[in-house]
């Protein structure tokens, strides 16, 4: 299971004091290209589905066959692109759709699968990768909001870019603003400290208090800037805050979208209990009703505000689940196919790009690995594939493992 952390105020406090959870100014890694943008979109929003969904009740439903098990396909407003029936609000947007039935991985283990959907690289603990959103807060640069936000996970690390672009991590949004709120009503004491350690700062120039005071600085310019505003959701229309749902994915949902507009450049909204090899098709049937409306509303929203054209979002989880169904009713891991689904930023949507076999038990056109599929999101968010880092150690990089595009999305 991916991990989630609880904390209590003090902890809170101390770790976005420490820096762990904010994208500060500056940068560590230096790209080594200078290339211009390749892509439209300012903003990334990833849907993650914890536990690796189930393609079979999603993406790609195979009814009438011994491995479809009980799930029926729905028509979707993308002529010939069908969805499980388990998902009738996102039928109801395939023409903003592009489902990917052509990503295979090599990882069917939850940490390892996990790590390589987050970062594009198999995990290697003695060479620790960046994930996606700190290599996009990395290219943004300086800002008075945190650029990397997790919603309901803890984030995957920043590696050699450093803690400036690491997540920001939000279990409780409510908390949170009401915490930062709280912080920001005692600016009075932050000046009175960066006064009193002036002298001692001037006679020591070290590199951990100067990063210390760079850190308080980051956190009194977020507490004045529209992030702090952006987190509370009691500014939003009680209308608009039914649409979306009272439930966590959906206040997640309409959190992102406000984080965005505030200037956040990605934003990552977990859901959990997708590992299902128990009971799937009961199990993968509540889920897709706890998704299905606050996706449909969140598509629905930055298309009526102008902001779907700039905003990618993928929908993933680490890989899919097996065509045959287990003595528990349920499915297994099966990384040979591994359902995404991208909308927005310009992508060619209305359509399925590859595809399976009758039985969903192999892909059957092009095919793509995690690699090319990374090297495809970095290209839409404006940032070369073949860019290079320079690592803590001095060793170039490059932010995909050579991944490809996937042209039939450009």
């Amino acid at each position: 299971m991916m991990r989630r952390h609880g904390y209590s105020r003090r902890q809170w406090l101390t770790r976005v004091a420490g820096g762990g959870f904010l994208a500060l100014a500056g940068r560590l890694g230096r790209p080594l290209l200078a290339a211009p943008p390749t892509g439209r979109a300012r903003h990334c929003i990833v849907l993650w589905m914890n536990g690796g969904p189930s393609q079979f009740e999603t993406f790609d439903p195979k009814p009438g066959t011994e491995t479809g098990g009980e799930v029926g396909a729905i028509d979707t407003t993308a002529p010939g692109l069908a969805v499980s029936e388990f998902l009738p609000e996102i039928g109801k947007h395939g023409d903003k759709l592009a489902v990917l039935r052509c990503i295979h991985s090599p990882e069917g283990e939850h940490e390892r699968a996990q790590y390589m959907l987050h970062t594009g690289y198999p995990l290697v603990p003695a060479f620790p990768r960046p994930a996606l959103g700190s290599v996009v807060s990395h290219d943004r640069g300086p800002s008075d909001v945190p650029h990397y936000v997790t919603l309901g996970a803890a984030g995957y690390g920043s590696a050699f870019l450093g803690q400036d672009h690491a997540a920001f991590s939000i279990d409780d949004p409510k908390e949170a603003h009401r915490l930062l709120a709280q912080l920001a009503t005692r600016t009075s004491e932050l000046d009175l400290l960066r006064k009193l350690e002036a002298p001692f700062i001037a006679a020591h120039a070290e590199p951990d208090i100067a990063t210390r005071r760079a850190r308080i600085d980051k956190l009194r310019a977020m507490m004045g800037s529209r992030f702090l505003t952006a987190l509370d959701l009691g500014r939003e229309p009680t209308r608009v805050r039914r649409r979306y749902g009272e439930a966590g994915f959906g206040r997640s949902c309409l959190l992102a979208r406000r984080l965005i507009e505030a200037g956040v450049a990605f934003v990552e909204v977990a859901h959990n209990g997708w590992d299902t090899h128990i009971d799937n098709h009961r199990a993968t049937r509540r889920l897709c009703a706890e998704i299905d409306r606050p996706w449909s509303e969140l598509l629905s929203d930055l298309q009526s505000r102008g902001l779907l054209d700039e905003t990618l979002i993928v929908w993933m989880g680490e890989f899919g689940r097996t065509p045959a169904i287990n003595g528990r009713r349920g499915r297994d891991h099966y990384p040979r196919i591994t359902p995404v689904v991208l909308c927005g930023a310009g992508v060619k949507a209305g359509q399925a790009i590859g595809k399976t076999n009758r039985e969903g038990t192999e892909l059957a056109g092009v095919r793509y690995g995690v690699p090319d599929l990374f090297a495809t999101l970095l290209h839409l968010t404006g940032i070369p594939a073949d860019r290079e880092f320079t690592t803590a150690f001095g060793s170039p990089t490059r932010a995909t493992d050579d991944g490809r595009l996937i042209r039939e999305l450009l």
